[in-house]
């Protein structure tokens, strides 16, 4: 009877807000999993279960994959069937739990009900000036994670070097680097703490602070990418992208512009009264047990400013080349490339593609404390431990290509260059490759082809980009095709004579409910839509003696792409046309992102 009762408290619902999963249970002990043990909903879960339930609570700290794993696997269709707030139950309803519910993306945003849900629970003035005086209750605590001391207690044992390495540290001669170790040393005060606004924003009373927040929660719910908030003529428009698609979640008055766009440039730190100008910040919250960034641009426009939020995946457990390339053959290539002792390697795609990530993977790879990384970028999308990441200041002046000089000056082994945008930038990545260094870097190109001459454009002389260029791997990222919303079928020729003489037989299609836009059918995973996550496809070209000749030569993509994988490797329509052929994807996501010839002919 009490596993019972226990199973109720224990809702999907609930272990969602908390963050916390189910490990194991029997009559005297139950092992809970929480992504934030500290967190204060955590804490009420614990006491709840050791009060009313008289059971011992042992708590251990889990990833974000593991927890979504978990709750997926168990409760995903209990929450999609429900469709409930993710709120404690037994917490007394508000005006803002109505903005805290999940979001129905294919809902009816025109209808009465929505408005009259929307005046009920935004009620504020309209200028954007008043909302100063009810931010006086934001949440504005300071991380203090480095402020801990190394050691206590004056009888602290000596200094350990890591396990397998040398003991550097003389006990005799080196008492002042022992006593420092033990130091109680307090935090810097020079040292400027990002604002971390904590979980009591969707708890608010201002309904502009709880509705933002939860517009930024629902992000992660919806495992978007991308968060846009349109003004309009007549209303504010919030759309998110999810798998690469973009989606109108829902709408609000025209009254209700000012009043949102102003406060996101309040927890981006950006200048409220500044409307005619773009502006670029970041905010970092805490959401739902997890530090939550995102990167914030804001544009001017006829009827007011739009704001574009990049969901930004701080995760590091994410970065594993073995997940993200599904080919042998490319992941050799691409781990091969990235041992090399020195040279260059560009990955190339459009934006949100997972540039970043596969050169992050690779950067975890080589990430050993004998290896000297250090990283330029513009955001620092993940954290890496034993990596030195450099955030572009561009107000300051410190921009790529002079924080690239600088760091030559830091003795560094290993080198990332979050993109290479212009002249300056790509000859000071090229010459540190010449002077011993691996480079990894990003460009903006279509193809592996197209990435060289993009860089003859930047007027980068042929003989620098032969001979410190190693490889490119270009990338797109794919819709993987839902089980439940697809069929097999066999190719026609004359129909998909593109697919076929790329040896595909046969192939998964979405059934006509889906294809006419009837995203009504229930289904659990996909929710009607035909995909769900997304999968790379990845096009590695190894820079030759016989590449290496063309570039000296000057040729043009094409003839580059001619023989670009004559040896090894394959173009991105090959490696997508195989993921067709391993049912993984259609034959019309590949061909959406690709770049494709005329279709050649079948023979009879």
């Amino acid at each position: 009877m009490q596993s019972t009762n226990l199973e109720e408290f224990l809702t999907p619902q609930l272990c969602e807000e908390a963050g916390i999963i189910i490990i194991n249970s029997n009559e005297a002990l139950i092992d809970l999993g929480a992504m934030n043990p500290d967190y204060i909903e955590v804490k009420k879960v614990v006491k709840e279960i050791k009060s009313t339930y008289q059971l011992e609570v042992n708590l251990k700290q889990i990833t974000l994959v593991e927890w979504e794993k978990w709750f997926e696997g168990n409760h995903s269709k209990a929450a999609l069937s429900n469709q409930t707030s993710f709120i404690n139950p037994n917490t007394p309803t508000t005006n803002e739990s109505t903005i805290n519910a999940p979001i129905d993306v294919n809902a009816d945003q025109n209808s009465d009900e929505l408005e009259n849900q929307l005046e009920k629970t935004f009620q504020y003035q309209q200028e954007a000036s008043d909302i100063d005086s009810s931010n006086q209750g934001f949440f504005d605590n300071q991380e203090s994670q480095g402020s801990e001391s190394i050691a206590n207690s004056s009888d602290s044992e000596e200094v350990q070097s890591p396990e397998g390495d040398l003991d550097i540290i003389d006990d005799e001669n080196d008492e002042a680097l022992i006593k420092l170790a033990q130091a109680n040393i307090g935090e810097d005060s020079d040292i400027e703490n990002d604002r971390l606004f904590g979980e009591e924003l969707t708890a608010s009373n201002d309904p502009v602070i709880s509705g933002v927040a939860s517009i930024l929660s629902k992000c992660f719910t919806l495992k978007g990418s991308d968060i846009h908030a349109e003004p309009l003529e007549d209303r504010l428009r919030i759309r998110y992208r999810i798998d690469g698609v973009l989606k109108e979640a829902f709408a609000f008055p025209k009254t209700h512009i000012n009043p949102i766009v102003s406060r996101i440039k309040i927890m981006s730190k950006l200048d409220i009264s500044e409307k005619r100008l773009p502006q670029d910040g970041r905010i970092r919250c805490l959401l739902r047990g997890r530090k939550s960034d995102f990167r914030v641009s804001t544009l001017p426009g006829k009827w007011g400013e739009k704001v574009v939020l990049r969901a930004l995946e701080s995760d590091s457990s994410v970065l594993n080349l073995s997940k993200l390339i599904t080919e042998e053959s490319e992941l050799g290539l691409i781990r091969e490339m990235s041992k090399s002792p020195y040279g260059i390697v560009v990955v190339v795609g459009p934006t949100g593609s997972g540039k970043s990530t596969t050169l992050y993977s690779m950067l975890s790879e080589l990430n050993t404390p004998n290896v000297n990384i250090s990283t330029v970028e513009d955001p620092v999308e993940y954290t890496l431990d034993g990596i030195h990441q450099v955030q572009v200041i561009r107000e300051k002046g410190l921009d790529f290509s002079r924080a690239l000089r600088s760091l030559m000056r830091q003795d560094p082994d290993i080198i990332l260059v979050g993109e290479t945008r212009d002249k300056e930038t790509a000859q000071a990545a090229m010459e540190a490759a010449l002077t011993g260094h691996m480079v990894f870097t990003t460009l903006h190109a279509n193809d592996t082809a197209t990435a060289i001459t993009r860089l003859a454009e930047m007027e980068i002389p042929p003989y620098l980009i032969g001979a410190s260029i190693i490889g490119v791997v270009a990338q797109r990222l794919v819709r993987k095709v839902c089980p439940s919303c697809s069929a097999v079928k066999k190719l026609q020729p004359g129909k998909d004579n593109l697919a076929l003489s790329l040896g595909v037989k046969q192939a998964r299609f979405l059934k006509k409910s889906v294809t006419a836009g009837n995203q009504g059918n229930g289904c659990p995973i996909c929710s009607g839509t035909g995909y769900k996550g997304r999968i790379g496809i990845y096009e590695v070209m190894k820079v030759n003696d016989l590449i290496r000749d063309l570039i000296m030569k000057q040729s043009n993509a094409d003839v580059i792409r001619e023989h670009a994988f004559t040896k090894v490797g394959r173009s991105l329509l090959v490696y997508g046309m195989n993921l067709v052929k391993h049912q993984m994807t259609t034959i019309a996501e590949v061909e959406r992102v690709c770049l494709l010839d005329d279709e050649p002919p079948i023979e009879e």
